[in-house]
């Protein structure tokens, strides 16, 4: 499956000027230190195959969406793919931010921006339901030392902890 959902990512180049700084474990703040943004992940007590997903900032915008495992799989393997591209030196635009978008092909609620400039790669998570559509800045991640901040991780961590582990295909 794994396999699968990797060969559904596609990639997207974009370019945004949205650059941004990252405040504690599960809180990342814009550059102005204006936005706080957080999430929660909690399993459904009526189906405890579907997760609710709230993701809120300091000014209580909030989206949620109830997400099923395999829906939460691919944000996890979207988030996996754009953190090991955050931490890579490819594609760092050199006079402007460069950003390269990660998403599924077929699950259009969850899309990862990672924006590169310097030494420093910015991630912003943009989630879609039925109630509507919010971008967070979640995360940064300074290359150099591969420091990691803002709530990005701690989501990836927790859908980690939480979702079952994909089967490794033996190679060939």
């Amino acid at each position: 499956m794994r396999n699968e959902v990797a060969a559904r990512l596609s990639v997207l180049v974009l370019l945004l000027a949205f650059p941004i700084a990252a405040a504690g474990p599960g809180r990342s703040v814009s550059a102005n230190g204006s936005q706080v943004f957080s999430f929660s992940l909690t399993q459904t007590p009526e189906n405890p195959r579907r997760y609710s997903l709230v993701i809120s900032d300091d000014d209580e915008h909030t989206i949620s969406g109830l997400f099923s495992i395999d829906q939460l799989q691919i944000l996890r393997a979207i988030m996996t793919e754009a953190e090991k591209f955050a931490l890579n030196e490819e594609a760092v635009g050199t006079k402007d931010p460069a950003t390269t978008r990660f998403t599924d092909k077929q699950e259009r609620a969850f899309i990862i921006d990672v924006q590169k400039a310097g030494n420093r790669s910015d991630l912003f998570l943009t989630l879609s339901t039925a109630l509507g559509r919010m971008t967070a800045s979640a995360g940064t991640v300074i290359r150099s030392n591969r420091r990691e901040q803002g709530f990005f991780f701690d989501l990836l961590s927790r859908l980690e902890s939480v979702l079952p582990k994909l089967p490794v295909k033996p190679s060939k």
